[in-house]
């Protein structure tokens, strides 16, 4: 298991990354308080306009399931709860530090790959009877250090995945080999350095590790949950291994009425309904 105990020095590959915006922080931190209010964060949310107007962009996406529509912050928490709100302020931070340059098809593929992820984690943690916000929201950054090391260097990690994947090199390897640091260990710093939570932070250290079966553990749906996505065919760059779909669903408990445990079409008939109206 790949650990990561001590926090690193800042690396020179994540030096030119905008800094985590303020009211996505003091979001995080009033949502994970256990007597913050809707009012107070809604509040909050409103200091800063163009993150409002996000916020509730966000809402009315298919990503979320909203079945009607979300026309105000303190409606869009009462609907959605606190952690869904939490899960749409990090959405929109991390959306904002990699819009500049997701038109990159790689870069593009990675920011799909994560949203796929990201919906997968959180049906799949349902299955396990475990917090399906928090499957989301790491689902969603668990290649956060690949968005990070594409956002500063677009034009030379693009060029190393492509020789990456044309010649079949070991990614983290070659990363490090690079810049001196795998997506890996750059999600970790990024995530301490925006102070999220340790079992956030484990479970993206540790998501190319292998998967368990019959484990419910966040980390563990989320080694499987990447797995499912490349295997639907939304890889963002070459596996070290090729998972059959059916391979990695036996790794999860039977649940026959789940979407992501009917069948491959199922699966992949979901996930485009939900990304059709994805801000991306």
């Amino acid at each position: 298991m790949t650990e990561y105990t001590a926090r690193p020095q800042a690396p020179w590959a994540l030096r030119l990354l905008p800094p985590f915006p303020a009211i996505a922080h003091r979001i995080l931190a009033l949502v994970s308080q256990e007597d913050g209010s809707a009012r107070e964060v809604a509040g909050l949310i409103k200091l800063d306009p163009s993150f409002s107007a996000e916020l509730l962009r966000f809402a009315n996406s298919a990503l979320f399931g909203v079945c009607r529509e979300v026309t105000s912050l303190s409606q869009s928490i009462m609907i959605l709860g606190m952690d869904h709100v939490k899960s749409m302020a990090t959405f929109v931070a991390v959306h904002n530090m990699v819009r500049s340059s997701v038109r990159l098809e790689a870069l593009r593929k990675v920011w799909v790959q994560s949203l796929i992820t990201a919906l997968i984690a959180e049906e799949a943690a349902r299955i396990v009877r475990l917090d399906s916000e928090s499957a989301y929201t790491t689902g969603l950054l668990h290649n956060v250090g690949t968005l990070g090391l594409m956002s500063a260097y677009p034009d030379e990690y693009t060029r190393m995945l492509e020789v990456s994947n044309d010649f079949g090199f070991d990614l983290l390897q070659t990363e490090r080999d690079l810049f001196e640091i795998d997506h890996c260990a750059a999600g970790v710093y990024l995530s301490r350095d925006w102070n999220f939570p340790d079992t956030l932070i484990a479970a993206i250290a540790n998501h190319h590790d292998e998967p368990v079966p019959n484990e419910p553990s966040l980390n563990n749906i989320i080694k499987i949950s990447w797995r499912l996505t490349d295997a639907l065919g939304h890889a963002a760059f070459s596996p070290d291994r090729d998972w059959a779909y059916e391979e990695l669903i036996a790794y999860l408990p039977k649940a026959p009425h789940s979407w992501l445990c009917q069948s491959p079409e199922s699966a992949q008939a979901e996930l485009d309904t939900r990304l059709a109206a994805a801000p991306i």
